[in-house]
């Protein structure tokens, strides 16, 4: 009889200190008004993800997300991060950043693609903008490669599910300003 109740208990422990099931996040999109000019930017990210393996310290808590903005008048797509990706494969170029390829696989389908970031940034920049938005707008996943200092070669993948509609809501939001 003790040891039943031992065990009832114990079970009981075990599935009250077990976490909540992960809810699957999803894609969201927000507005910023410049306050100098009152320009407005509409924006579409990805939830926050980390790399596939955790990189070691400094950077153990990075995470990073995918993200399109517009002005209404021109469109880009970019990959942020919580703090700036010290990249070993990058060209300094005059004008204050670096330049870089990085593999890219959209769903099946692996790609080089150029990027640019700005030195000290946290943000890496698609060089192809309007071919990294019908990616991400037509593919389900994408996994990127980044050649991250002291960890080689670093993988973040993150889910396009729900990126068409943010998209879209986002371009909605810079047109009817």
């Amino acid at each position: 009889m003790m040891r039943k109740l031992a065990v009832t208990i114990s079970l009981l422990l075990l599935v009250a200190s077990s976490p909540p099931p992960i809810q699957e996040q999803k894609w969201t999109h927000f507005t910023s008004r410049d306050e100098m000019t009152g320009e407005v930017s509409a924006y579409a990210t990805s939830p926050r993800t980390a790399p596939t393996r955790r990189m070691d310290f400094p950077y153990a808590d990075v995470r990073g997300w995918l993200a399109f903005g517009s002005n209404g008048k021109s469109e880009w797509a970019y990959i942020g991060f919580t703090e700036a990706p010290n990249l070993t494969n990058t060209s300094p170029q005059s004008g204050g950043y670096s330049t870089f390829s990085a593999r890219v696989r959209w769903d099946d389908e692996m790609q080089y693609m150029r990027m640019t970031q700005e030195w000290g940034s946290r943000f890496l920049n698609f060089q192809s903008d309007k071919e990294a938005i019908e990616k991400m707008i037509a593919a389900n996943t994408v996994l990127v490669e980044l050649r991250w200092y002291g960890s080689e070669s670093v993988y973040f993948q993150f889910s396009l599910n729900g990126s068409a509609s943010a998209i879209a809501n986002a371009r909605a939001a810079v047109r009817d300003e």
